[in-house]
């Protein structure tokens, strides 16, 4: 064929398209496929993230006020429980994990493995997903707790009672008639003194932020304290002893029967824990120094600290007894405790002793950056304490007003 006679046969067939459009279209098709099963997973992973965002959500919320009534391990698998419940619906492999913050924010986070509609079409089988959130509350930690739910003048303060807590709370449990007596001569200065009852008598004196028929906290760490290694009596403290003046070292142990620290001894005491049982320790003055130290009282006994006390008493920071100070099991019979005519009392830690009436007498002079006191009942008397609550063993009065910061 000659060389012009190809050229016109072939600008013949050119302009003739028929053929190409079943082959533009079979392309069209494909790509046309891909992009909708895309949007369609796309659009299913976006609706599943905010679904899970909003279980989050709920879930560190949750938390949080959990936490304003109970302790950060119940509050932590409460939340954990409220986002798999949310969650159940679309997906029941999803993972959360949650943490309190140093200042007593819940942060959350969550991640889940999306299988997909169209993996095979798209080569991508699963779509990995994750989501954050924070909540915070803003209840009023509490320093002092009195919890029983009867006792008349469940809080009895006398003249020369002076406390400052201008950060926690003061609540009395007792609906009595009266639950509280407040005498002249008085200066309470807390964020709330919150009186369960709305009946109390005020003879005088200044009683900031007063406020009756107020939801108090409720105690939130019955069963929940660790119980010593042993409270078995043997050895040289099985029976008691004396100690009249001069230095005096102690070890961690269980004392049994009475102890009498007479002619205002210089005590140490070495870190660890102080079992007393079958009696009790009697304190006539001295200088006492312990830090780390843990007492638990394992019955009715008690130490009666007396005439002119000078302590500096903080407890654990860490391990097993972390932040406790003084402590006892629930469910004693009430009993008294005293604290008596004390040149200085520097106290760090919880004070847990649901079963006993507090009195502080004679010139009590308290200053404790870190205590939380949970009692049966309190008497108040010539007495100077300067409070901030436990941040290892917090009380919140429940009434947490919670809200997302993340």
């Amino acid at each position: 064929m000659r060389l012009h006679t190809f050229f016109r046969t072939f600008r013949s067939f050119a302009p003739d398209r028929r053929g190409n459009v079943a082959i533009m279209f079979a392309l069209s098709a494909s790509v046309l496929t891909i992009g909708l099963a895309g949007a369609v997973d796309y659009s299913h992973a976006s609706s599943v993230r905010s679904k899970m965002q909003e279980a989050l959500d709920t879930a560190v919320i949750a938390g949080e006020k959990a936490s304003a009534s109970g302790t950060q391990s119940a509050a932590l698998t409460t939340a954990a429980e409220v986002f798999s419940g949310n969650f159940a619906a679309v997906s029941t492999s999803a993972t959360s994990t949650f943490t309190f913050n140093a200042d007593g924010s819940l942060s959350g986070s969550a991640s889940y493995t999306m299988p997909t509609f169209f993996g095979a079409i798209m080569a991508q089988p699963n779509i990995a997903m994750g989501v954050r959130s924070k909540a915070a509350g803003s209840a009023s930690s509490v320093c002092i707790l009195l919890v029983d739910p009867s006792a008349s003048q469940s809080l009895l303060a006398n003249s020369g009672t002076n406390i400052t807590a201008s950060n926690c709370e003061i609540d009395v449990s007792s609906t009595a008639n009266p639950d509280a007596i407040f005498n002249s001569g008085v200066t309470i200065n807390a964020s709330k003194t919150c009186l369960k009852s709305a009946n109390y008598i005020k003879n005088g004196g200044t009683i900031n932020n007063l406020t009756a028929s107020c939801s108090t906290a409720t105690n939130p760490y019955v069963g929940v304290l660790p119980a010593p290694a042993s409270t078995t009596c043997s050895g040289a403290t099985a029976n008691g002893g004396n100690y009249n003046g001069g230095n005096v070292t102690l070890t961690p142990g269980v004392y049994c029967g009475w102890f009498n620290f007479n002619s205002a001894p210089t005590v140490t005491l070495q870190p660890g824990v102080y079992v007393i049982k079958n009696g009790g320790w009697n304190v006539d003055g001295g200088t006492w120094t312990g830090t780390g130290v843990t007492f638990y009282f394992a019955d009715t006994s008690h130490i009666q600290f007396n005439s002119g006390m000078n302590m500096t008493l903080s407890a654990p920071t860490s391990g097993t007894y972390s932040g406790i100070l003084f402590y006892e099991p629930d469910g004693l019979s009430v009993s008294q405790f005293v604290f008596d005519d004390s040149v200085s009392e520097s106290l760090s830690g919880l004070i847990y002793l649901p079963s006993r009436q507090l009195t502080f007498n004679s010139t009590s002079n308290v200053s404790s950056p870190t205590v939380t006191v949970i009692a049966d009942s309190a008497i108040f008397d010539t007495m100077n304490w300067n409070l901030s609550p436990s941040a290892q063993w917090p009380v919140s009065n429940g009434s947490a007003t919670v809200h997302l910061t993340q």
